[in-house]
């Protein structure tokens, strides 16, 4: 028997449950961790590259899957460069090369469902994030954060100390 959160939703063949004996003509197999056909379709990856313009807000995770790490954001208005795109379980995530060096990954949006933005490909060269637009909330920290560099080295970019006043709709260098 089960006591507590016990998911039925899938049945698979050769199966029995609790109460229940086993004839001589009974066999139990052992199930699989998941359906073939989730299997073959969740551990894809392309080698496609383009720009994704988000038409909601993204998270940037240090990883292909909801369980990484979210060090960010991103927002309509805002795009940025991947070069591969993996599926992973239900999402479609894309991999990017971040300003620390490191790559980074967003979701694209649900496979054979939801998308989160737009994609286009068949550029020719690199698009370069080098300034941005602040927004009201914004802090020193939370947009080197997004950007995988330093707060000091952000303010230092500008000419600034990480206790200047930023300000809605000012632009600051980020590289």
């Amino acid at each position: 028997g089960s006591y507590g959160n016990f998911d039925v939703s899938q049945l698979y063949d050769d199966f029995f449950t609790a109460n229940q004996t086993l004839s001589p003509s009974t066999h139990v197999t052992t199930a699989p961790s998941q359906p073939a056909e989730l299997n073959a379709a969740s551990d894809s990856d392309y080698a496609q590259t383009g720009v994704f313009k988000p038409s909601t807000a993204v998270n940037i995770r240090t990883g292909a899957g909801t369980g990484y790490t979210a060090v960010g954001s991103y927002v309509p208005g805002e795009s940025l460069v991947y070069d591969h795109v993996y599926i992973r379980g239900s999402y479609v995530w894309a991999r990017y090369l971040s300003y620390s060096g490191r790559y980074h990954y967003v979701a694209l949006g649900v496979n054979g469902g939801e998308s989160y933005g737009s994609r286009s490909s068949g550029y020719t060269s690199p698009v370069s994030h080098t300034s941005y637009t602040v927004r009201s909330g914004d802090s020193f920290w939370s947009i080197a954060s997004k950007y995988g560099i330093s707060m000091y080295t952000l303010a230092a970019n500008n000419g600034k100390s990480i206790y200047s006043l930023i300000y809605p709709g000012e632009s600051l260098y980020i590289r």
